[in-house]
């Protein structure tokens, strides 16, 4: 299991949380019995859910005991609980399943949420967002130089980066798993990242999500010599503007299926 570093993924907080408040919004106002946050990391999005259903019964399940310490300081009433989002058994009981930045970790996601779907009750409702961003260059690049030579048997045995299909694909899939209707989109953001210096502020994002099954396997010296590498190739492909920031298009896909 790759680490989490709940004080790097938080140095973005504001941009990695408004796609989940995005989320969040577009869910149907219904009286829901419990609701279960997948993937639920430090609780931001867990307290989004409460903010909007305050008298809902709400649980959390993650795979980082870090992470689910600080999620149960910020909410002490939620049932945070150390699991595999990957068991759609843990979600059984509740009739509004979210996720927030999750399920794209997972080998197979499609099949665990078709369970997910197939599982809710009637009137339940599924929402989901995942980063669509794989063939983008932050991503591009971090496949490209994990393969050079130097690297590329360190990382023989990490998964890397998994692709996440179109809205419409997600659509078929939920319909067919007994969704009676499907909201999917797609969003682009554009992040103005401020100046990391020593560093790139692309590098510094990345580093809190999809570099960290890669310094995983790594030592300190081979992890400096790898980021040296990777900043190298995103300073070209990701110039500072003239204030010094850098602009991070960054494409996600939502769902929001009621059964």
């Amino acid at each position: 299991m790759a680490s989490w570093d709940p004080g790097q993924y938080a140095k973005f907080a504001g941009p990695r949380l408004r796609p989940a408040a995005d989320l969040v919004a577009r869910l149907p106002d219904r009286a829901y019995r419990a609701g279960i946050d997948l993937g639920c990391g430090g609780g931001q999005v867990t307290a989004l859910l409460r903010s909007r259903f305050p008298g809902l019964a709400l649980a959390g399940i993650d795979n980082s005991p870090d992470m689910l310490a600080v999620a149960g300081k910020a909410l002490p009433d939620v049932d945070f609980r150390l699991g595999d989002i990957g068991d759609p058994g843990l979600a059984a009981g509740h009739d509004l399943i979210v996720s927030n930045a999750a399920f794209h970790w997972l080998a197979d996601h499609r099949k665990v949420l078709s369970a997910l779907m197939a599982g809710l009750p009637p009137g339940g409702v599924l929402a989901v967002q995942m980063p669509r961003n794989h063939g983008a260059p932050s991503h591009r690049l971090l496949a490209e130089v994990a393969a050079r030579p130097r690297w590329a048997s360190a990382f023989s045995g990490v998964a890397g980066i998994r692709p996440v299909d179109e809205p419409a694909d997600y659509a078929r899939l939920l319909t067919a798993a007994g969704a009676s209707e499907v909201d999917a989109w797609a969003t682009d953001y554009v992040h103005a990242l401020p100046p990391a210096p020593e560093s790139h502020p692309v590098l510094e994002w990345v580093k809190g999500t999809a570099l960290r099954p890669y310094l995983d396997v790594l030592d300190e010296a081979a992890a400096a010599a790898f980021l040296a590498a990777y900043r190298a190739a995103l300073t070209e492909a990701y110039p500072a503007e003239a204030d010094g920031r850098v602009l991070f298009p960054f494409r996600r896909v939502f769902f929001v299926a009621c059964r």
